[in-house]
């Protein structure tokens, strides 16, 4: 999971920190936005998280499942 972060964080010359915060920051904004189509919520409904709104941990092992099956 780390490396994932870390080359993100490289090529956009930024800390691993920052990329945590901007993708919560994304994934809070999406989860809260009043306005959400039929495909987000359902999208949102089948992603699995303990909380109110995944963490990028808890979303990036959900893609990261979600690729490898495909």
């Amino acid at each position: 999971m780390r490396a994932i972060y870390r080359k993100i964080a490289k090529k956009h010359g930024v800390s691993v920190l920052e990329v945590k915060k901007d993708m919560q920051a994304a994934i809070d904004y999406a989860y809260q936005k009043p306005d959400k189509s039929e495909k987000e919520k359902c999208l949102q409904k089948s992603m699995p998280h303990k909380g109110a709104v995944p963490t990028t941990d808890e979303l990036v092992q959900y893609l990261s499942y979600k690729l490898k099956r495909k």
